[in-house]
C-alpha cells in the first residue's frame, strides 16, 4: 500500500528503528519493515485500524495534537509514551518526528520515528545520509551516538553528544566517551577498528558531579565498505551506573543474607552454650539464698558470671542486629538500653576533641520500633552533630525522657533529644536538611542520606522530627515517638529483680540435654514440676497418653523432625486452650504477631533467665482460662 512521497522504499526499509509516514492532513500512507515488524500488521491493516489507535489507543489525541502543532509551527520535541507492538507487548519509546519536504520544499508530510527503550542495548542505529532523517532516528536516543572514522575522529554525533562535550567533530573517541586525552587500548571502537566485527566494552568516565565517576557500556559496531574494509565505526555508549549500583547492592545483600544465616546458626548455638552456665549460676545464686548461705565474695564470683554472660548475649543479639537484612519488623521495647548501647559506641569511634553528655531518663515507657531502625536513628543524628562540629572543641548531648502531652493531644510521647555546639544551621539549610542526597558536606564525603533515613523511619513509625538550629550557635534534633500502652507485658519488657513462685506441672521439650536440664532445674527451684524431653516427636506422644497432666508446654523452636511451632499446633488440637512458652535464640524469626498466629501464647529468647522465665510462666499459669485466651 505504500504511498511514501518523497522516500524509496528500499532505503527506509533499511533502517532498523520503527518509522511511519503521514501526509500534510494526518493521514498514514506507509511505514518501514521495521515498523511493520513492530505491529506484525501490514500497511494497509494499520491504515485501517490507525496507526494512533494501534499503538496508543488511550493517547490518540495526544499524538494528533503533537502533529498538528509540528505542521504549524515547524518544530517538535522528542517524546515518551507507552504503546503497543505485535502480539499486545508493552513496550516505553521514545517518539521523534520531522516535517518531510517535496521537490519544490513544501512540506509534505510527517516522518515519525519509535525508538525503543525498553531495552537500552538495542539502541545501534543506522545511519542514514539526510541530515533531518538522522536528527528524526537518532536525536530521540538518550544515550552517545558518534559515527567515527578510521582515525577514531568523530565525523557525525547526535544531541546527547553535544550536552555532554563541546565541539565534538572532530574530537577522538577517548576525548567524548571518557573524556580523557590518552588512548584507550581496550576501548570498544578500537577494538572493532580492529577486529571489523561488533565489540562491547565498559569504560570508568570521571564525571563533575557530585557522584565523581559513572559507568558507561560502548558498542563499536564497524561499517564495512565495498573491498571488505572497515570504513569507519557506529559508537553507541549508555550509562549503566544505575545497573553497577544495582549489582553492587545484590552482591553487598547476598553476602549480608549469607552472614545473617551464618550468624543465625551461630547464635543459636552459642545461646545454647550459654543457658546452661547462666542458669547454673542463677540457680546457685537461688539456693545460697534459699539455704541463708551467707558467702558474699561467691555470691559476687557468680554475679560476675551473669554480668559476663549478659555480654555475651549482648555480643550475640549485635551480631544478629547487624546481619538482618530482612524487612525490618517494628516490636514495643524499651529505648534506654539501646541508647546506651549506642553512646557506648560512640564513645570509642568519636574524635578525643568532642564530648560526649547523656541524661536518660531509664523509666520511659517503651516504644514500637524496629531495634536496628532504632540504631540508625540514634547514630545518624549523633554522626551528623559530630559533623557539625568538626574539629574544634565541643559538646554533643543525647537525652531521653517522657514529655508532657500537647493541648488536646492524648498520645504519650518520649523525646530523643541530639543537640550539639557547631557551627548551626541556616534557614535556607534546614528547609532542605531531610531530602534524599542533599549535603552540606565537601564532595566524596556522605551520602545525604543520613537525616533523610532517621525522617522515614520516624514519621512511618508514627512519630515527629524537629530541629532548632541558628548559625554558629548549634543545633538541636528532636524525635518524639508514641509510647505504647501494652495489656500485658511480655517476657522481653519483664522489669524487676522479683523472681515468682508458682505451682503447676510443666512439659519441657528441647533438643539440646543441657538445655532441657537447666531450664527444668529452674522451673523446679521455684516450684514447679517438669517433664523433660529432647524429641518433639516423643513428647507429643507422650501428651497425647497424658493430656490431662500437664498445666503448661514449654518449647525450643528450633528442632530436628518437628519444630516448636509444630508442636505447639498439634497440643493446640488436642487442648485448645493449653498455655505455650515458646523459647528460642532467633529473635529476627519472631515477632509477637507471628507467635499469637501460631498459637504461641508467651515466648522468650535464649538465654532465659530465672526472673523473666518465671514472670511469663507465672503469668500464664496465674491467669484464668477466660482472661487467658480473650
Amino acid at each position: 500500500m505504500s504511498r511514501v512521497p518523497t522516500y524509496e522504499q528500499g532505503l527506509v526499509d533499511a533502517i532498523p528503528v520503527p518509522m511511519f509516514f503521514l501526509d500534510a492532513g494526518g493521514v498514514f500512507v506507509g511505514s518501514n519493515r521495521a515498523f511493520s515488524e513492530f505491529v506484525a500488521l501490514s500497511d494497509e491493516d494499520v491504515l485501517k485500524r490507525g496507526v494512533y489507535n494501534l499503538l496508543a489507543d488511550r493517547n490518540v489525541e495526544k499524538h494528533q495534537e503533537m502533529d498538528a502543532r509540528l505542521l504549524q509551527t515547524g518544530s517538535s520535541e522528542p517524546y515518551e509514551d507507552e504503546v503497543f507492538g505485535a502480539g499486545g507487548r508493552r513496550y516505553f519509546v521514545i517518539f521523534r518526528k520531522a516535517l518531510m519536504h517535496d521537490a519544490k520544499g513544501q512540506v509534505s508530510g510527517i516522518v515519525t520515528t519509535i525508538i525503543d527503550v525498553t531495552d537500552l542495548k538495542t539502541a545501534e542505529v543506522s545511519l542514514v545520509t539526510s541530515e533531518s532523517q538522522k536528527k528524526a532516528i537518532l536525536d530521540g536516543y538518550p544515550g552517545l551516538i558518534v559515527l567515527f572514522d578510521r582515525n577514531k575522529s568523530a565525523i557525525w554525533v547526535n544531541n546527547s553528544v553535544y550536552q555532554n562535550v563541546s565541539m565534538p567533530i572532530g574530537r577522538l573517541c577517548q576525548e567524548i566517551i571518557c573524556k580523557r586525552t590518552s588512548y584507550c587500548r581496550d576501548c570498544a571502537v578500537t577494538k572493532s577498528i580492529e577486529s571489523g566485527k561488533v565489540e562491547v566494552a565498559i569504560r570508568r568516565v570521571e564525571t563533575d558531579d557530585d557522584a565523581g565517576v559513572a559507568y558507561y557500556e560502548v558498542i563499536g559496531t564497524p561499517i564495512i565498505n565495498l573491498e571488505g574494509e572497515v570504513e569507519s565505526v557506529i559508537a553507541i555508549a549508555r550509562d549503566v551506573t544505575d545497573r553497577f549500583q544495582l549489582e553492587r547492592q545484590l552482591r553487598h545483600a547476598q553476602k549480608m543474607q549469607a552472614i545473617g544465616t551464618l550468624a543465625g546458626g551461630i547464635a543459636h548455638d552459642f545461646n545454647n552454650v550459654l543457658t546452661p552456665i547462666m542458669g547454673y549460676t542463677e540457680i546457685l545464686k537461688l539456693k545460697m539464698r534459699q539455704m541463708g548461705i551467707d558467702d558474699e565474695p561467691t555470691y559476687e564470683y557468680l554475679s560476675e558470671i551473669l554480668v559476663a554472660g549478659k555480654r555475651a548475649e549482648k555480643l550475640v543479639e549485635q551480631i544478629l542486629t547487624f546481619s538482618q537484612n530482612g524487612e525490618h519488623k517494628a516490636h514495643p521495647q524499651y529505648i534506654h538500653p539501646i541508647a546506651k548501647e549506642v553512646i557506648k559506641l560512640l564513645i570509642s569511634t568519636m574524635p578525643a576533641n568532642i564530648k560526649i553528655e547523656q541524661n536518660i531518663d531509664d523509666s520511659c515507657g517503651p516504644v514500637n520500633l524496629d531495634p536496628v531502625e532504632l540504631q540508625q536513628v540514634l547514630i545518624n543524628l549523633c554522626t551528623n552533630s559530630a559533623d557539625a562540629i568538626g574539629s574544634e572543641q565541643g559538646t554533643l548531648t543525647i537525652e531521653i525522657r517522657k514529655v508532657e502531652q500537647r493541648e488536646g493531644d492524648k498520645t504519650e510521647w518520649i523525646e530523643i533529644r541530639v543537640s550539639d555546639t557547631g557551627e548551626g544551621i541556616s534557614s535556607e539549610v534546614s528547609e532542605r536538611i531531610f531530602d534524599p542526597y542533599f549535603s552540606t558536606r565537601e564532595k566524596g564525603y556522605g551520602t545525604g542520606m543520613g537525616l533523610a533515613l532517621v525522617h522515614s523511619i520516624v514519621t512511618r513509625n508514627g512519630g515527629l522530627v524537629e530541629v532548632q538550629s541558628e548559625v554558629a550557635r548549634g543545633a538541636v534534633f528532636r524525635v518524639l515517638l508514641p509510647v505504647v500502652v501494652r495489656q500485658r507485658s511480655s517476657g522481653l519488657l519483664v522489669q524487676g529483680d522479683d523472681v515468682f513462685d508458682g505451682k503447676g506441672r510443666i512439659l519441657l521439650v528441647d533438643d539440646e540435654g543441657q538445655v532441657v536440664q537447666v531450664i527444668g532445674e529452674l522451673l523446679r527451684s521455684i516450684g514447679y514440676h517438669v517433664s523433660g524431653w529432647t524429641s518433639a516427636k516423643a513428647a507429643l506422644e507422650h501428651f497425647q497418653e497424658n493430656t490431662e497432666a500437664y498445666d503448661l508446654l514449654v518449647t525450643d523452636l528450633t528442632m530436628p523432625h518437628m519444630t516448636g511451632v509444630e508442636l505447639s499446633a498439634e497440643v493446640k488440637r488436642i487442648r485448645p486452650n493449653f498455655p505455650v512458652v515458646l523459647i528460642t535464640g532467633y529473635s529476627d524469626r519472631l515477632t509477637r504477631e507471628f507467635a499469637m498466629s501460631a498459637g504461641i501464647d508467651e515466648y522468650c529468647m535464649k538465654p532465659v533467665s530465672l526472673r523473666d522465665l518465671s514472670s511469663v510462666v507465672g503469668q500464664l499459669l496465674g491467669l484464668s482460662e477466660a482472661d487467658r485466651f480473650s
